[in-house]
């Protein structure tokens, strides 16, 4: 594991920032534009871009192009990216303070929007941290089975295999179908390339909401993301990192959830809020 292989100038004379080499985010024409190369590596089994792959392009354009690191994002996704497409990202910067960055970036590919994101940076010092949560009493990841790859399809690759995932809590997936999970879900994560904690890597691995909204309901895993909102607390990497999932809602085939992400030393490293269409249809048992 390696925490930043690769960083960007911090124009504020701070830490450096971290970027996520998975990505290969590539420098564009401007200060202020990059492209996504939508390979397997970033999509789903179904071959069409992984939703945390796209708020993951969406915080390093937007860090890249202020210098600062990112605090807060909301992602709302349009369309669906394939292999092969380019996405080209757009930043623009509509206030900036000594502080805090705010930003707006789109992802295009031909010229026709697929994602939008809004993001917060934050340059204030560090130093009065503090939480007022309390992680989950779980298995750790290594007493934890193992979370198999839910969908066969013929696609050879995809963003599961970048990370391992395990189960500390509850059921997923076809276990929970039947069986509506009303008390804690739970999952530890590592990437296989470096730790989780960076604004990027914490929305890359949390895009688990119509997971945990259909363990909930009871019924075969299916979703398309509406939108996906990371609050970054502590961007200090983890290896391990536990996700404690939350089903908080269901009306009109939309499933709300919230994720707490916590390093395997009790920290916690941020929230993420999503919101997704439940769709099984499309899926076989």
């Amino acid at each position: 594991m390696s925490d930043a292989i690769d960083h960007v100038p911090d124009l504020d004379g701070g830490v450096p920032l971290a970027r996520f080499d998975l990505l290969e985010l590539a420098d564009g024409a401007t200060a202020t534009s990059f492209r996504l190369d939508v390979r397997s590596e970033l999509c789903t089994p179904f071959a069409f871009l992984y939703g945390g792959s796209g708020i993951a392009a969406s915080v390093e354009a937007s860090e890249r192009a202020t210098g600062r690191p990112l605090q807060w994002i909301t992602t709302q996704y349009v369309g669906s990216p394939t292999p092969g497409e380019v996405v080209e990202f757009e930043v623009n910067i509509a206030a900036a303070g000594r502080a805090t960055t705010q930003t707006q970036v789109t992802g295009s590919v031909d010229g026709q929007v697929v994602l939008a994101s809004v993001c917060a940076h934050n340059v204030r010092p560090a130093g009065d941290e503090n939480a007022f949560a309390t992680m989950p009493d779980v298995p750790g990841p290594h007493d934890s089975r193992p979370f198999d790859e839910i969908f066969q399809t013929g696609v050879s690759a995809s963003f599961f295999g970048s990370f391992e995932r395990r189960i500390a809590a509850g059921k997923f997936a076809h276990e929970a179908v039947g069986e509506p999970q009303t008390d804690g879900l739970a999952m530890w994560v590592r990437m296989f390339d470096q730790g989780i904690g960076s604004p990027a890597t914490q929305g890359f691995v949390a895009d688990l909401g119509p997971l945990v909204v259909c363990a909930s309901l009871g019924v075969p895993p299916g979703g398309t993301s509406l939108d996906n909102t990371i609050r970054v607390v502590d961007p200090t990497p983890s290896d391990w990192v536990l996700i404690d999932l939350e089903a908080d809602g269901f009306h009109r085939s939309v499933g709300h959830s919230t994720a707490q992400l916590w390093s395997e030393d009790g920290r916690l490293l941020g929230l993420a809020q999503q919101s997704a269409i439940v769709r099984t249809s499309h899926h076989r048992r």
